[in-house]
């Protein structure tokens, strides 16, 4: 039977809709100035089907990638289009990394393909490394799921190293999926970006997201990047037109307005109050794992469930222990407003001065 395993459905329980939810992970400045009024506009248009091929998104989308219009997919946000990959591919066989986004082997498995998973090491802090390399020769995938920064650890991946992977599919006629829906949060997002690859291996997709950057987890939007226009093509084929609403084409239109400032803001914010609360942590006793994502990931010593303490009092974090490769000690923990990260860490004070803890 199926079970929502995701983080960001606090509201909908009864009696936490004032709940301070740090267990999904979006970008705590909000939407951009101009979408909500964007989304109001359209309402109008929703009398009419929408642009089932997204153009006059794609345009903005490509000119704030720096990519052609037809290297871009847009879907109904990111996990749309990891369901449909598998499908376009035809993959037989799917690599995924653990721990990783549970929808990457959701996705293979509800395609009926055979899932291969390589295991990330705590011993390294769950850095993916070049072992991924070799695992993918012995195991001949014909698709590799990797998520860059990682999610939930916030681990990044560097460019040499994508690279190396995409020479090696391409060598046994395999695909790459690179996951960076949360890369613009990441100070380092230039240098570890996979766009530097996009025109040399048509092997490679790119995954985007405005959920989690621009604020816009209901609307869903996501989008892909791929050069090679023959799968771009699958993509529409394996999966419901019309995957894009017009209210979500209208409010990602208006979300790249002036994108540079807002994603340079956001990257500020999130990297001074990630510093601040994985100091403070360290400093309660906590494990940290320096993530570069806007959500920390962290390991509890404590013999308590720091989900279920921070619950009573009023602060919901997402428990890692339903991700392979870990267990219920390890929490993620999203980078919220200055405001809510000084609860957050007033109720973890409070919670592990306690007698009983220490």
């Amino acid at each position: 039977m199926y079970e929502y395993s995701h983080g960001g459905n606090a509201a909908f329980e009864e009696g936490k809709r004032d709940v301070i939810d740090l267990s999904a992970n979006i970008n705590p400045l909000g939407m951009p100035e101009g979408v909500r009024e964007a989304i109001v506009s359209g309402i109008a248009d929703c009398e009419y089907y929408p642009d089932s091929s997204s153009r006059m998104l794609r345009v903005k989308i490509a000119e704030y990638e720096n990519v052609k219009p037809d290297n871009i997919f847009c879907g109904n946000g990111a996990s749309d289009i990891i369901f449909r990959l598998p499908r376009a591919l035809h993959a037989k066989r799917v690599m995924i990394t653990a721990p990783s986004f549970a929808d990457y082997e959701r996705s293979a498995r509800s395609f009926g393909s055979d899932v291969i998973i390589h295991w990330l090491s705590p011993s390294n802090d769950f850095t993916l490394d070049n072992n991924l390399i070799e695992a993918v020769r012995q195991a001949k995938p014909d698709l590799v799921f990797v998520c860059n920064p990682n999610n939930p650890t916030g681990r990044l991946a560097k460019a040499d190293l994508i690279g190396a992977l995409l020479d090696c599919c391409r060598k046994i006629g395999a695909f790459v999926m690179v996951d960076e829906c949360f890369l613009d949060f990441s100070e380092q997002a230039g240098e570890c970006t996979s766009k530097i690859f996009l025109e040399t291996y048509r092997n490679l997709v790119i995954l985007k997201a405005f959920t989690k950057l621009f604020a816009l987890p209901g609307i869903r939007l996501g989008y892909s990047l791929c050069a090679d226009g023959d799968l771009t093509q699958s993509l529409y084929f394996h999966g419901a037109d019309w995957p894009v609403s017009n209210l979500a084409q209208a409010a990602g239109i208006a979300a790249l307005v002036n994108a540079d400032y807002f994603v340079k803001k956001t990257v500020d914010y999130v990297t001074a109050q990630r510093g601040m609360l994985e100091k403070e942590l360290i400093r309660l006793g906590f494990r940290g794992f320096e993530s570069k994502a806007n959500y920390l990931f962290i390991q509890n010593p404590y013999p308590i469930d720091l989900r279920a303490e921070l619950d009573q009092k009023g602060v919901r974090i997402r428990s890692c222990g339903n991700f392979q490769g870990l267990d219920a000690s390890y929490y993620r923990i999203a980078v919220s407003t200055k405001e809510n990260n000084t609860v957050l860490l007033t109720a973890i004070t409070e919670i592990v001065n306690t007698g009983e803890i220490r």
